[in-house]
């Protein structure tokens, strides 16, 4: 019988370059050396994927990490993701879909995503206007992905 392995869900809050908060500077550091860190995408880049893994604005600096050995994978949040649709939510399924493909490798023990500072049950936002709705889903989902990977 193979031990299973508890999934931390981590809220992050951007309070500044170079400290935490700050997924640049996060992903580098040791203790987050097996963490899987999801990112706010934009939709083009997230339907492209691995055409061209260049760096984003915002926490999507690190889309680079994405590629071979992940060490992040991108959920798009716009533009245009002002309400949950059934066209939006398809495609943020599939982008959660890939993050529970790599949380099921058992090479992660901790999920980041950037909180909103205010409430970490929505998802963080900042180049786009995401709608509450989308937000409160994909933080839902990621619990749903982190407690069902025990």
């Amino acid at each position: 019988m193979s031990a299973t392995v508890q999934i931390v869900l981590k809220p992050s809050v951007f309070a500044g370059s170079g400290k935490e908060g700050d997924f640049a500077w996060m992903i580098e550091q040791p203790q987050y050396a097996q963490a899987l860190f999801v990112f706010n995408d934009n939709e083009s880049q997230f339907l492209a994927y691995m055409d061209g893994i260049s760096v984003g604005g915002g926490n999507a600096v690190i889309r680079p990490y994405q590629g071979a050995g992940a060490r992040a994978a991108g959920v798009p949040t716009g533009p245009g993701y002002d309400a949950l649709t059934t066209g939006n939510k398809a495609i943020i399924d599939r982008a959660l879909a890939r993050v529970r493909a790599l949380i099921k490798s058992g090479r992660y023990t901790t999920l980041v995503y950037s909180a909103d500072e205010a409430d970490p049950s929505l998802l963080g936002h900042g180049i786009f206007d995401v709608g509450e709705d989308v937000r409160r889903y994909i933080v839902a989902e990621l619990k749903t992905i982190a407690s069902s990977a025990a």
